[in-house]
């Protein structure tokens, strides 16, 4: 009995570790400061990790590291010719940058700038990753 137990544990390391190395990491260079979900975030590079534990998108400032956020993954469309990592964000009329969503290869955040979109408004994207 003892080692079918030990046989079961060791599986279920072999799984769990697994999944730690199915995770994704890229880092980004965002050249400006920004907000998401009302918090600040300034210029600098930053890591997006996709956590396949539980389906979320992080991101994490290396810049500052007490700055990070973690959203729910959705599936994405993703090809090839792709860049791995895109992050794209509103420019508000008084001169903000809001983040709008985040895709990493075939997981994307829902919208996250909920505001409602003004003449005055375009995207920025940032992508990295190929």
């Amino acid at each position: 009995m003892r080692p079918m137990i030990r046989m079961f544990v060791l599986a279920a390391v072999a799984a769990s570790a697994t999944a730690v190395f199915a995770s994704e990491t890229i880092a980004v260079d965002v050249p400006f400061s920004f907000d998401a979900h009302g918090k600040a975030f300034p210029a600098g590079r930053y890591q997006v990790e996709y956590n396949p534990t539980i389906n979320s998108l992080r991101l994490l400032s290396k810049t500052d590291t007490n700055k990070s956020f973690m959203w729910l993954a959705l599936p994405a469309d993703y090809t090839p010719t792709m860049a791995r990592l895109s992050l794209l964000f509103d420019n508000e009329a008084d001169g903000t940058r809001a983040l709008r969503s985040i895709r990493l290869a075939t997981w994307e955040t829902p919208v996250l700038d909920k505001r409602e979109r003004r003449a005055a408004q375009s995207e920025v994207s940032i992508t990295g990753g190929r």
